[in-house]
């Protein structure tokens, strides 16, 4: 797969040498400096944006930010590998995906010759694309530095990871519709990435390699499913059951993988797929390079407790997170998964068919007194819930809703 990694602050700690080029442009110009542990706050959105937040304010006008990086470029040219190193685990890490056969590549706001200059410096013949601010093409979080990568490695999307330290990162990987995956060690704090909403955080770099794992060969397998249990489906799972590891303080990452995993056992049958799902979780010798074996029963168990039919309360909080987490309970989702999978039991049924299936379906399961039971009674499945019931007490709202889905699939 491609995996992108962002350049500062993600493969290299490089705020000494730009902080340092920053003070001499400023001094050079006339203008107040700043000591270098203020750097990290001004990075990101490229050279351009960085003098403009070291400059006083009243001083932010584009004839003085070009001013300023008239001697900001040549001295940084220079001196850019000065102070700057890569980060703890990075070198082994880019080993061992390399290794593994992953196209590797660098997506920087950093301008282009610079990029290139400081990759080459430190990662000779480890990366297949660098790509740093080009003329003509718009900095992150436009998406097009990924379309650009992406495409010259003749990759595809949806297996292409990226890998960064801030919220542009985040927003570039929004924009293009790429698996985010944030990292710890960088410019932005940890408890920033999570106060912002970003899911998928790690604190080492060797922790990428599970993500690696888990994006090319498990989340593929959800793309062979019924339509309410596809890939995004799991990805929905694995990010509420990381919010809800945070907030029971459990472990982020066995959180993560347990939702990955939940549904695999789809491939086999539907009545029993949380087994068989936690026995392929148990039966993955990959995994034992990151777990140990009373962390993966835990998990197994956590996956054959997830499913919303089972009478009793899961073992542990990993179970409830992942069950909690699965229900999604968003009223026209609910809706649409539960006539898409009438259809698939009945191919040839009409509409009549299908809704009739789809009404004792969602009465048995979600209406009061139904099998499906909440856990955890998070805020976001309680309001869901409520909404839910609403809609299935309301029959000509719910045949209206249905009918709208069924003349979509034509």
């Amino acid at each position: 797969m491609t995996i992108i990694f962002d350049l500062d602050g993600t493969l290299l700690n490089t705020i000494d040498d730009l902080g340092y080029a920053c003070n001499f442009a400023l001094e050079q110009t006339g203008y107040p400096t700043h000591p270098i542990e203020d750097y990290p706050r001004m990075v990101g959105n490229g050279i351009n944006n960085l003098i403009r937040r070291a400059l006083p304010e009243s001083e932010r006008t584009e004839e003085n930010v070009l001013r300023v990086r008239a001697h900001f470029v040549p001295y940084y040219d220079a001196h850019n590998c000065d102070y700057t190193h890569p980060y703890e685990g990075i070198p082994d890490l880019l080993a061992a995906l390399k290794a593994q056969g992953h196209q590797l590549a660098v997506a920087s706001n950093k301008y282009q010759a610079a990029t290139k200059k400081i990759v080459e410096h430190f990662f000779p013949g480890v990366f297949d694309v660098v790509l740093g601010e080009r003329e003509g093409i718009e900095r992150k979080p436009n998406p097009q530095i990924v379309y650009d990568i992406v495409k010259s490695l003749h990759g595809s999307m949806v297996q292409s990871l990226y890998i960064g330290d801030s919220l542009v990162d985040r927003d570039t990987t929004r924009n293009a519709n790429v698996p985010f995956v944030a990292c710890s060690w960088g410019f932005v704090s940890r408890q920033t990435l999570v106060e912002a909403g970003v899911t998928r955080i790690v604190d080492k770099p060797e922790a990428i390699l599970l993500d690696a794992y888990i994006q090319q060969e498990i989340l593929p397998q959800y793309d062979a499913f019924d339509g309410g249990h596809k890939r995004d489906h799991a990805e929905t799972v694995i990010s509420e059951s990381i919010k809800l590891a945070r907030t029971y303080a459990a472990d982020e990452t066995m959180a993560y993988v347990i939702a990955a995993y939940h549904d695999l056992g789809l491939k086999f049958d539907r009545e029993k797929h949380h087994i068989h799902s936690g026995e392929i979780l148990m039966a993955d010798k990959t995994l034992r390079k990151w777990f140990t074996e009373e962390q993966l029963i835990t998990m197994r168990d956590a996956v054959e407790d997830h499913r919303a039919s089972g009478k009793n309360p899961p073992r542990t909080i990993y179970g409830a997170i992942v069950a909690e987490a699965d229900r999604q309970i968003d009223p026209l989702t609910v809706v649409h998964r539960t006539m898409a999978y009438s259809l698939k039991l009945y191919p040839d049924g009409d509409f009549d068919t299908l809704y009739q299936r789809s009404l004792e379906h969602l009465h048995e399961k979600y209406a009061e007194g139904g099998y499906l039971k909440l856990w955890l009674n998070s805020e976001r499945n309680v309001k869901g819930l409520a909404e839910l019931r609403a809609i299935i007490h309301d029959e000509p709202r719910l045949r209206t809703l249905c009918r709208e889905w069924f003349d979509h699939q034509g």
